[in-house]
């Protein structure tokens, strides 16, 4: 092991620190201050190993070859790297190709260094802290646990850097990230279903963030990547001074045979007219699914939104060929019990035992028998056909509204619960709650574009068990093929 002035102190603070350990009374002995202190000495022991790693990875040759291109102009500079265990400070080896212009840095592409300041754990450590809780809460989590100090700026600067990276090579990372998933044995249904919620945006009355300047500067992911995804809705909706608008979630969520729920996939997306990437990114997994198991049954499941299904229609015009499962559309049985209940309420009076059994009647006939639809609206013509003229408006809305949706095939209940197809889209409306509701909308907050999308992206990787796979695609486009010339 090299020796260094650094190594000795922090090897030494390691072994005083186990002789004073020796020395206390066992009654005098604080475990919470001790504990903290061992942390303290540990990562300073840390940051010694580091430098060694960093140290390793470095070249001292004349020139050197970056994925087959020669490189020279070899100097040496100064830099901090940021550690699980804090900053590193060292002098590593720099190369310029003829001519001067940008500059390589081996240590940092060996490594895979992210954005050319972070170790791979540590950006891992943000991107899953952005994904989880505000810039605030994770630098003092961070603390608490004992991980680097970690700025707050840093906290919001670097997980949309990493972002931004992603947005810039989306197609292939998600091409690799598809790839590394597998759909479980055991599947045997995949519901397809997509959802819109509010999330809170900057707005053209809303004050400008960061430093005062009348001309401020990009932000740093937009100085090295360049704008990344799409503008934000208040630029061109016409509605000026509006703060929220619709995002919208995806979900490809995974059955078995008897009907229990074995995983879900989300996909998330900031505004965007006609929900645009989140259909593209939907039907790609969807596409990905039938790839690997072609028999699965396939749930195109709703609200009776007809934008929504829309989208699913076409989708399913577009299933590859080689799939032979069964496809089925069904309305999300939620959707159809409120507009029974309101029918029930028109035709008996809110609130009454009468309108409650008749309600239950109703929903029980959908799930029971094959023709449910056409009975229970039949039922309930009966008893539009006894009310007055002017009392039937709320239960002809019902019956319009569940016609369409019978009309369209959406309704056959009992044919899918025979078949243990879900017949709710709960996972959905969940992914609205907790990719959206339980992140983003706190007290006072609100998004930009990109902002949110960075959350987004790093949740529903979270939630869909998918965040350690998309941290090594996204680590290794950091690193690069390197030899001496």
């Amino acid at each position: 092991m090299r020796e260094s002035t650094e190594e000795s102190r922090a090897i030494r603070a390691l072994h005083e620190f186990r002789r004073e350990v020796a020395r206390t009374p066992a009654a005098k002995l604080d475990c919470l201050e001790l504990e903290r202190r061992a942390l303290d000495v540990l990562k300073e022991v840390g940051c010694e190993l580091m430098r060694e790693v960093l140290e390793r990875a470095d070249t001292e040759d004349p020139e050197i070859t970056i994925d087959g291109a020669r490189w020279g102009n070899r100097r040496r500079s100064k830099c901090t790297y940021t550690t699980v265990f804090g900053d590193v400070e060292m002098e590593r080896s720099t190369y310029q190709q003829a001519g001067r212009g940008r500059v390589a840095v081996p240590l940092e592409l060996r490594l895979g260094m992210v954005e050319g300041r972070y170790t791979p754990q540590m950006a891992r450590v943000m991107t899953r802290a952005a994904g989880l809780m505000t810039a605030p809460e994770a630098s003092e989590f961070l603390a608490e646990v004992g991980i680097a100090q970690v700025s707050v700026s840093t906290l919001h600067r670097a997980p949309r850097a990493i972002a931004a990276r992603y947005e810039t090579m989306r197609e292939q990372i998600e091409r690799d990230l598809r790839a590394s998933d597998v759909v479980p044995d055991e599947a045997r249904t995949v519901q397809v279903s997509l959802d819109g919620v509010m999330v809170p945006q900057d707005s053209e009355n809303a004050r400008p963030r960061g430093r005062k300047t009348e001309d401020p500067d990009p932000p740093r992911h937009e100085q090295r990547y360049g704008v990344v995804g799409t503008e934000g809705p208040a630029t061109s909706d016409g509605l000026e001074g509006r703060a929220w608008h619709e995002a919208s979630v995806g979900t490809l969520a995974f059955y078995g045979a008897s009907g229990k729920h074995l995983r879900t996939i989300y996909r998330a997306q900031m505004p965007q007219g006609g929900k645009a990437q989140l259909v593209v990114d939907l039907e790609a997994e969807l596409r990905a699914v039938i790839e690997e198991r072609p028999e699965l049954s396939i749930c195109f499941a709703s609200d009776g939104a007809p934008q929504h299904w829309t989208i699913l229609e076409s989708m399913q015009e577009r299933i590859p060929r080689t799939f032979h499962g069964i496809v089925t559309y069904l309305l999300d049985f939620f959707h159809a019990a409120e507009y029974v209940q309101l029918a029930a309420n028109a035709a008996c009076g809110a609130e009454t035992p009468e309108a409650d059994v008749l309600a239950t009647n109703w929903r029980e006939t959908l799930k029971l028998f094959g023709d449910g639809a056409t009975r229970v609206l039949k039922s309930m013509r009966y008893q539009r056909d006894r009310m007055t003229a002017s009392a039937r408006d709320e239960i002809e809305e019902a019956i319009s509204y569940l016609a369409n949706q019978a009309r369209h095939d959406r309704m056959r209940y009992a044919e899918a619960l025979l078949l243990h197809y879900p017949i709710g889209t709960g996972v959905t409306e969940a992914a609205a709650k907790t990719i959206v509701g339980v992140r983003m909308k706190r007290a006072g907050a609100r998004f930009s574009q990109h902002g949110g999308q960075t959350v987004m992206l790093f949740r529903a990787a979270i939630l869909s068990d998918r965040f350690d796979a998309l941290s090594e695609i996204l680590e290794h486009t950091y690193t690069a093929s390197l030899k001496a010339a």
